[in-house]
């Protein structure tokens, strides 16, 4: 089975990185050595648009050819064309144009707007379409809308961009990954997030992407874009494409920022001073007052510097183009200790030849980090520890020659339970991964015939990871109950990934009388390896190597067992498809999209081992009929109804249908312990994928010269088979307790709506916006498939552990048919009565009250009711602005802080509480799920700004930017806690505790250069 780090590798990281960028620098030599053609004739001009103004950015192509050439930051431009050159110069939002050369060595252009952007080409599954084409539900994100700010994960450049995504995250740890839902929570076991897809390789961990390297994200938001992608696309899919060469001069780009993080908002604990008045007012005791006045959490917090950079090279011949890049990011978190450092490089080459019949695309990416990691119970000390403890105990006796006095170690007040000291937790934890992470693919497109294209995609994808861990023989918290004292232990994981791709495609397309048809037909090999080991002991000596002498500690001898000090791991998977689609466009009115996939997958049962997965979406644009054709106020309406099935063999083990082994006790035999194995996973032979089955009906429109443009959906998206670990029935003669099962159903439904609106365009200033925004109800409908029956009423634990005492064994979520996942699920307090006690309210009526499921009731759901943004930006001359405001509504959070540090009764005085306990009524000592503590966790956010201003550019300098951008400005909020945003995975889904990593506020200084 696996452990906590499937990655691995044991060569040096610096010894990698030194290799993979000698073999960048020797492509990189090679590739621009091929940049150079022989000289033709210079042709030089000016890009206008029709106010005359200059036009910076403008791509200009020889007709043909692979050369081209953009338009400096006044429109000028400098090409060398053949003779009888024809050049197209092309621009976002204004019409191409085609423009002969001739005799001519001076070629100026004026473009007009062309608001109609129809004709876009989207990225969908191993292809691209016309947007007016597209009958499904598909959207797309280029780079420059992506947001500002520091952006660690290529999510958060599209958060509030696409309506229906939803991307949220607790606290600002750099090296947690957001919980991403695309329609809901789709999954009780298996996994929940989107599949992502880079430059037509799926399963891409995209985390680590820069997003300075990214050209588009293209969403398959319903079933039928998705379904081309079976077995995996349950959740949706994420078309990540990556940024590649064009042919003309060779360009230079760097783009970079610094900034400095520092705590959004501090949890509001008493003082040290306000400790004692508190104590005194409650007629309390001191608990051995140390004199100090101490803020625990200002002690383990800072402000962490953030640095980022990415210089890329580009350019190209007539037949053969490339982009090379590499980037820096060093992050630290607003805890110490915490911080993520990360290396990426990347090069994408593409070549024709053949006389173009030939497309070679290529593409390698390597990317090197190192994450450090904090131990989360340090929040929880720091906020409960008395104020009024030291840091540091100090002996008076010793000074230093300024007179300060020596500290001898840290303070620890010995004998209370959870008074542990977080700064020696962080101090004294040495915590940390190193990584390496590869990726490189091929993919060759040859035309048959000018209709026939016949395709290879190949593709190798792995991850190396090392992972240390120790912590120190000082801190009480460390102390075991085991007799090892002040002794802990130093593991090393190892392990690695290797994914390996083959896929061959046959795509044909024909225009027959106004009737565009495509089809594609295809086959793909997936082939993935997960291995590692680890190797831990404790009972060390010293401090001194930490984890780098494993044998100097003394556990082992003193019995710990063999298997907790070395294990190791193996496993596999393969996945097989065959999928076609054929798409028809006829007379531009009407379009019909047909898809179907067939997977196998060992990860399944015997009898389940193949899944077919088919789609149908269909479009019909109203103003190319005659009734609306021509019409001035309504300039495109398209309807879109859609249907499709997709399953969900992601979050599932390789082995999971399987009866499997594992360590049980040893045995004695002739003289020798010897190690047993017992039953440890029931078979099932017919487990099977999830399927996700999607009605939906939408509306694209354009309104008002193109003024107005976006895009109404409906849906309904049933999950059935949910998978899920129940307690194995007598009837399949079971020889382990519990079995992973398909058991139930789930219904996720909504609206969604996508609006872009141009509001002023007059001269030199522009105003626009865009919104985002999508309701959804989420219901559980079975939880029972034949044998397999789950529990009425599956009470979800927190597992938040002993540090979060009180809470740690408190069901406050449940999964419930007729409920949504997650529910909180509780007793209902009517009022407190004059002794500060609950007064619960009696639901089945029969005048007492108990703790069982007769006595609980709904009390709200974590899922938000409505999500929306709105993205403005604005244009001013050189000036530029832009804002994200975003939210989410309706949703529920448990605050079981408030529950366990608002209640003088419950810590005072041997630990802090929060100020609110000094003056509540609250006296009721019982933890629970109690409505009391349910809030509103509505939102509204700025989650970030950009202001730059161009610099005019000359010489070799084509464009120049300067910037200031913020992330989490500020947030509007009834919540009591620090941050209401928090994550959607339903087991632990809105339950606020004080073990969170704070969320952070940040503001950066940029710049962005091309050559």
């Amino acid at each position: 089975m696996m452990n906590s780090f499937p990655l691995a590798g044991r060569a040096s990281i610096a010894r990698q990185w030194a290799f993979v960028s000698k073999f960048l620098l020797t492509v990189l030599v090679s590739v621009v050595s091929l940049g150079v053609w022989a000289q033709d004739k210079q042709v030089t001009g000016k890009v206008k648009d029709a106010s005359g103004t200059g036009m910076p950015g403008v791509s200009i192509a020889v007709k043909g050819t692979q050369r081209g050439a953009n338009t400096d930051a006044d429109g000028n431009f400098k090409i060398a064309v053949p003779e009888n050159a024809t050049l197209v110069f092309s621009f976002v939002g204004y019409k191409s144009q085609d423009v002969e050369v001739g005799s001519r060595s001076v070629v100026d252009v004026t473009l007009a707007e062309d608001n109609q952007v129809l004709n876009e080409v989207v990225v969908v599954g191993y292809g691209t379409q016309k947007r007016q084409e597209i009958s499904g539900t598909v959207s797309s994100v280029s780079s420059k809308d992506f947001n500002a700010g520091v952006i660690s994960n290529p999510l958060q450049a599209v958060q509030g961009k696409v309506a229906g995504l939803t991307i949220n995250q607790t606290g600002s740890d750099p090296n947690s990954r957001p919980t991403v839902r695309l329609r809901g929570v789709g999954s009780l076991a298996a996994g929940s997030d989107p599949l992502y897809v880079v430059d037509g390789v799926p399963g891409v961990p995209i985390q680590n992407i820069d997003v300075n390297d990214i050209a588009s994200v293209d969403v398959l938001r319903d079933a039928s874009s998705a379904a081309i992608y079976g077995a995996r696309a349950s959740n949706g899919v994420i078309l990540i494409t990556t940024k590649r060469g064009k042919g003309g001069r060779a360009t230079v780009d760097y783009n970079a920022y610094v900034g400095m993080d520092m705590v959004a908002k501090a949890p509001d604990y008493l003082s040290g001073d306000e400790y004692r008045a508190a104590v005194k007012k409650l007629g309390m005791t001191l608990v051995n007052d140390q004199g100090a006045n101490t803020n625990w959490f200002d002690a383990i917090t800072r402000q962490a510097p953030v640095t980022s950079h990415n210089l890329a090279f580009s350019g190209g011949t007539e037949n053969f183009s490339y982009r090379a890049s590499i980037g820096y990011l060093n992050q630290q978190g607003v805890v110490k200790q915490s911080g993520l450092e990360r290396i990426s490089a990347r090069i994408n080459l593409d070549q024709t030849a053949l006389n173009g019949k030939l497309k070679i695309s290529t593409s390698l990416s390597a990317i090197t980090g190192k994450r450090d990691y904090v131990n989360y119970d340090a929040f929880t000390f720091s906020i409960t520890n008395l104020p009024t403890d030291p840091i540091f105990t100090t002996d008076p006796n010793f000074q230093t020659s300024t007179g300060v006095i020596a500290k001898t170690g840290y303070f620890e007040r010995l004998g209370e339970f959870g008074a542990f000291n977080p700064v020696a937790i962080l101090e004294q934890t040495t915590n940390y991964s190193k990584s390496i992470e590869y990726l490189g693919n091929i993919n060759m497109k040859y035309s048959l015939t000018k209709d026939l294209v016949v395709g290879v995609n190949g593709a190798t994808k792995g991850s190396n990871q090392q992972g240390y861990f120790y912590q120190s023989r000082i801190p009480k918290a460390f102390v075991g109950a085991s007799g090892f004292a002040r002794r802990t232990s130093g593991p090393i994981d190892d392990g690695q990934t290797q994914d390996n791709l083959l896929e061959f495609t046959l795509n044909y397309n024909k225009t027959f009388n106004g009737l565009n048809l495509g089809v594609l037909g295809g086959y793909s090999h997936q082939d993935v390896n997960y291995e590692g080991f680890s190797a831990q002991n404790n009972n060390f000596i010293s401090d001194q190597l930490l984890f780098n002498n494993l044998g100097a500690g003394a556990g082992v001898s003193l019995g710990q067992r063999s298997s907790d000090a070395v294990s190791s791991f193996r496993n596999t998977y393969k996945l097989i498809s065959f999928f076609g689609r054929a798409t028809a466009a006829l007379n531009n009115k009407y379009f019909a999209t047909l898809t179907v996939r067939r997977d196998g997958s060992t990860k399944f049962g015997q009898n389940n081992k193949w899944g077919l997965f088919p789609s149908l979406s269909l479009g019909w644009t109203l103003t190319e009929e005659a009734f609306l054709k021509g019409n001035p106020t309504v300039n495109n309406l398209k309807l879109r109804f859609n249907y499709g099935q997709t399953g969900n063999s992601e979050g599932i083990g390789a082995y999971r249908s399987l009866a499997l082994v594992g360590p049980s006790d040893k045995y004695y035999d002739n003289g020798n312990w010897l190690p047993s194995y017992k039953p440890a996973q029931n078979p099932n032979p017919d487990l099977k994928w999830e399927v996700n089955e999607n009605y939906g009906a939408g509306v694209d429109f354009a309104l008002w010269n193109y003024r107005v443009t976006g895009s109404l959906d409906y849906y309904i998206r049933n999950t059935k088979d949910l998978l899920y670990e129940i307690n194995a029935p007598l009837s399949i003669k079971p020889l382990f307790p519990t079995i992973l099962a398909n058991v139930g159903s789930m219904r996720n439904q909504g609206l969604e709506l996508s609006l872009n609106v141009g509001i002023v365009d007059k001269g030199d200033f522009r105003y626009d916006v865009t919104f985002a925004g999508a309701t959804l109800k989420n219901e559980v409908t079975s939880l029972a498939k034949g044998d397999f029956i789950a529990a009425n009423s599956i009470f979800l634990y927190s597992g938040l552990g002993a540090a979060t005492r009180g809470t740690s064994s408190v069901p406050f979520s449940i999964i419930k048919v007729g409920l949504p996942v997650g529910a909180f699920y509780g007793g209902v307090v009517e009022r407190l009565d004059d002794k500060g006690q609950f007064v619960f309210k009696d639901i089945d009526g029969d005048g007492k009250i108990s703790e069982n499921d007769a006595d609980r009731d709904f009390i709200g759901s974590p899922l938000p009711k409505v999500t929306a943004s709105l993205t403005n930006n604005f244009s001013y001359k050189a000036f530029a602005l832009s804002f994200l405001l975003n939210g989410q509504f309706g949703n529920k959070i448990f605050n079981a802080e408030r529950m366990m540090f608002a209640n003088p009764n419950n810590r005072l005085p041997a630990e802090n509480s929060l100020r609110e306990a000094v003056d509540s009524p609250v006296r009721d000592t019982r933890t629970g799920a109690f409505s009391y503590f349910v809030e509103d966790g509505s939102f509204v956010r700025l989650s970030n700004f950009r202001l730059g201003y161009t610099i005019p550019a000359k010489g070799v300098l084509t464009r120049a930017q300067v910037y200031v951008s913020g992330n989490n400005l500020f947030v509007i909020t009834k919540f009591k806690g620090v941050d209401p945003e928090m994550n959607t995975g339903f087991a632990t889904a809105g339950v606020y505790t004080k073990q969170q990593f704070p969320k952070a506020r940040g503001f950066q200084v940029g710049v962005n250069l091309s050559f």
